[in-house]
């Protein structure tokens, strides 16, 4: 749960930290319109925390937490798909938000179903949310003039498949070890 921690956390802080330098880079628009596009990104994160407050008392975190991997993976690939549409980045950047927002406190909560969270599991997780809201913005820097602005959507996109497989992963493992213990 800490390395999903460490992959989600880090696809949050690098496309809320670079979609600003992404559009201005790619010529698309305006600085200022480019800021207001990384509002919007954060606006609708927190938009999304808001809405999550009634979904998470309908919906199971495994279905949640599915669901907002899934829509994080569409809103990159709208952006992929139409490089250079303002009108698309602005729809996945929306689209990212909103699906990101409650991915952190859903795992919480998924994690708390399986496990017995102390101060000191607690205290993992934010580490791997830390490291992993250190690595990848570093990394999308020092790949970002070398390789091209596309290389941070690229990296996000694989972020967030990675982060799917670490979710299964952690759905299989606690699936066997219910068994065993029930066994």
């Amino acid at each position: 749960i800490s390395i999903f921690f460490f992959i989600y956390v880090g696809a949050e802080a690098s496309f809320g930290g670079w979609i600003f330098t992404y559009t201005v880079a790619r010529q698309l628009t305006t600085e200022t319109v480019a800021a207001f596009l990384t509002s919007a990104f954060w606006g609708s994160l927190t938009l999304g925390r808001l809405l999550a407050i009634p979904v998470a008392r309908r919906f199971r975190p495994r279905s949640i937490l599915l669901a907002d991997l899934l829509g994080c993976l569409a809103g990159i690939a709208i952006i992929v798909l139409f490089p250079n549409s303002l009108l698309a980045i602005w729809v996945g950047a929306f689209t990212v938000g909103l699906s990101m927002a409650s991915i952190f406190p859903t795992m919480l909560s998924f994690a708390e179903r399986r496990m017995t969270i102390t101060g000191r599991v607690t205290g993992w997780f934010f580490v791997g949310a830390g490291a992993g809201g250190m690595f990848l913005p570093w990394l999308i820097g020092q790949l970002f003039e070398s390789i091209g602005p596309q290389i941070m959507l690229y990296l996000i996109f694989g972020d967030m498949l990675f982060a799917i497989g670490v979710f299964a992963a952690v759905i299989i493992f606690s699936a066997q070890r219910q068994l065993q213990t029930t066994a």
